[in-house]
C-alpha cells in the first residue's frame, strides 16, 4: 500500500477533536489507542446541551454491557497528535509513504481507475496501483473524477474552531451552546487548553473579517457563553472551513472508492468526523480485500462498499438532519431538549447513537419523535 500527500506531515485540519466512544474500539483494533492515551487523550463522558432559553440537558453515554458497568466515554485528542500517530501505525504495519506528491488526476485505462497522476517534486508523474482510495478530504480530487460533489440544498455553514486558554470549560463532557441557527462547542483538550467551535450561516461570515475577533465576540452572543469565554484568549490562529455540508455522488467505481470526508460530510454538531474516516476505512477493507486477492477490484465489489457506507452512515445523516432543523428553530431546540430531559433512558439511547455504539437506525427520527410526545402527554 501506497500513501500519497502533498506534505510531509499531515496538515492542521478544521476540527473538533473529539473521537467519539465508538472510534475508540476501533483503534484498538489497529493497535492504535494505548498510544493516544499515552499521548494526552482526555475521557469526555458526554455532552451538556445549553439551549437559547437556558435549558440544560446533561447527557451522559451508557454504561459498559461488562460486569464494571464503568461509564463509557469518548477522548479529546489534538489532530496535531493524533494524525502523525496513525501514518506513524500505518507506516509501521507495512504501508510506505510518498510525501510532496500533489494528485491532480486519475489514470483510467478500459472504463476503470488504475491509478492517479500529479506532481512530485516539481515533476508530473503517474502511478499505477489496483485500488485507488479517495482519502483527501473535502475537496477530493478522486471524488470529482469518479463522479460530482453536490453541496446540501439547504445546510449552507462555515466553522471558525480556534484553541483558547483561560475559558470556564466542564473538564468532562463537551458543551454545546445553541443560539439561532448557531451553535458553539467547548470541548477540553488540555489543562486550560479549549476547542473552541463556532458553527453559524455562511451568509453571516465574509473573508475579509478578523476571524479571531468574530470568533470570540459571536460566540460570546450566545446564551450562557459571554462570562465562560470572558478571560478567553485564543492560542494560535482561527481557522475557517465551509461550506461544510456536501456529498460524494459516487461512492465507487471500477478501481477506487471514497472513504472519510472524501465521500462527504454533513456537520460536526454530532462529532461524525473522526468516526467516519476510521470506520468507512474499516468498512474499505472488508469489502476491496476480497476483490484484491482475487485479482481483481471488479465494480460489483465495489459496489458492496458504497452500499455498505450507506447502511453505516445515512442513518445517522437523517438523525443529524432533524438537530439541523432544531438548530434553525429554537422552539424546536427547546421541545426536544425538554422532552429528553424528562427521558433519561431515551437520552442514554439517543447517546448511543449519537457516540457510534450503536446503529442510527435504532433511533430514526420516526421513532424519536413519537416517544417523546408519548411522554410529554403523560405529563400535561
Amino acid at each position: 500500500m501506497l500513501l500519497l500527500d502533498k506534505s510531509a506531515a499531515p496538515p492542521p485540519k478544521v476540527c473538533g477533536e473529539y473521537l467519539s466512544p465508538g472510534c475508540l474500539p476501533i483503534l484498538e483494533r489497529i493497535g492504535a489507542l494505548k498510544s493516544v492515551w499515552d499521548a494526552g487523550g482526555r475521557p469526555l463522558y458526554g455532552m451538556t446541551i445549553h439551549t437559547a432559553a437556558r435549558r440544560t440537558l446533561e447527557a451522559t453515554y451508557p454504561r459498559d454491557s461488562d460486569v464494571t458497568g464503568s461509564p463509557l466515554h469518548g477522548l479529546s485528542v489534538r489532530r496535531a497528535v493524533l494524525d502523525p500517530m496513525l501514518l506513524d501505525r500505518a507506516v509501521k504495519d507495512g504501508a510506505e509513504f510518498e510525501p510532496y506528491f500533489q494528485v491532480s488526476d486519475l489514470v483510467w485505462e478500459d472504463g476503470r481507475v488504475v491509478g492517479v497522476q500529479g506532481r512530485h517534486r516539481g515533476r508530473v508523474t503517474a502511478l499505477r496501483g489496483r485500488l485507488t482510495v479517495g482519502a483527501d478530504g473535502r475537496n477530493s480530487v478522486v471524488a470529482r473524477r469518479v463522479g460530482s460533489v453536490t453541496r446540501h440544498r439547504w445546510l449552507d455553514k462555515v466553522a471558525l474552531v480556534s484553541y483558547v486558554t483561560g475559558a470556564e470549560r466542564a473538564e468532562d463532557v463537551g458543551e454545546i451552546f445553541l443560539g439561532h441557527d448557531r451553535y458553539c462547542i467547548l470541548n477540553p483538550i488540555g489543562p486550560d487548553l479549549t476547542n473552541v467551535g463556532l458553527v453559524i450561516n455562511r451568509r453571516d461570515f465574509t473573508p475579509t473579517t478578523d476571524p479571531t475577533r468574530f470568533l470570540l465576540e459571536t460566540a460570546a452572543t450566545l446564551p450562557g457563553l459571554r462570562d465562560r469565554l470572558a478571560d478567553a484568549r485564543p492560542i494560535g490562529p482561527v481557522r475557517c472551513l465551509g461550506p461544510l455540508a456536501y456529498r460524494g455522488s459516487q461512492l465507487a467505481a471500477r478501481g477506487a472508492l471514497l472513504i472519510g470526508d472524501a465521500a462527504g460530510f454533513l456537520d460536526p454538531f454530532t462529532g461524525e468526523g473522526l468516526y467516519t474516516g476510521l470506520r468507512s476505512a474499516e468498512l474499505a477493507v472488508q469489502c476491496a480485500l476480497p476483490a484484491l486477492c482475487n485479482g481483481s477490484a471488479a465494480h460489483p465489489d465495489l459496489r458492496t462498499y458504497a452500499a455498505a457506507w450507506r447502511r453505516e452512515f445515512l442513518p445517522k445523516w437523517r438523525l443529524c438532519t432533524l438537530f439541523q432543523h432544531a438548530i434553525r428553530r429554537p422552539p424546536l431546540a427547546e421541545w426536544l431538549v425538554a422532552g429528553l430531559s424528562r427521558r433519561p433512558d431515551l437520552t442514554t439511547l439517543l447517546m448511543a447513537v449519537v457516540g457510534d455504539l450503536i446503529p442510527a437506525y435504532t433511533l430514526t427520527p420516526l421513532r424519536l419523535f413519537p416517544r417523546l410526545l408519548t411522554r410529554a402527554r403523560t405529563f400535561a
